[in-house]
């Protein structure tokens, strides 16, 4: 029986939990708080999947909000600049999309957010592998 028990505890303790972290960062712009979340951490050179989601001080959902996702990388010796555009969609009250990330190294991730007339943008920074 304790070889049982200790054959399962080891099984177990040997699966990768599905819900693993994946990289997260926060940021303040117009009044809101802005969250990033990323499925991989760190993130990988390929496709990943990641959610915006928008708060107000109050922590309620600025769901009515069009939210754009911005990367690029600069110009390095013999290859252009990339620039690229991620669209979104609401769902459960988080704006999700695809960054497609073509190559490793850092990219720059701008967060443009328009409600009511206004545009608001916040920069991030990913090291990409």
């Amino acid at each position: 029986m304790s070889g049982f028990v200790l054959v399962t505890l080891f099984l177990l303790l040997a699966v990768d939990p599905p819900h693993a972290a994946g990289y997260e960062v926060q940021k303040e712009v117009g009044g809101y708080i802005v969250v990033m979340k990323i499925d991989r951490n760190p993130p990988i050179a390929g496709e990943n999947n990641v959610s915006i989601e928008v708060t107000d001080a109050k922590t309620r959902c600025l769901c009515h909000a069009n939210v754009a996702i911005e990367y690029s990388r600069p110009a390095m010796q013999g290859m252009p600049a990339l620039r690229y555009t991620a669209k979104t969609e609401l769902r459960r009250g988080r704006h999700a999309g695809k960054l497609s990330l073509s190559l490793a190294g850092f990219w720059n991730i701008a967060v443009k957010i328009t409600a009511a007339d206004k545009t608001w943008t916040t920069n991030f920074v990913l090291d990409v592998e």
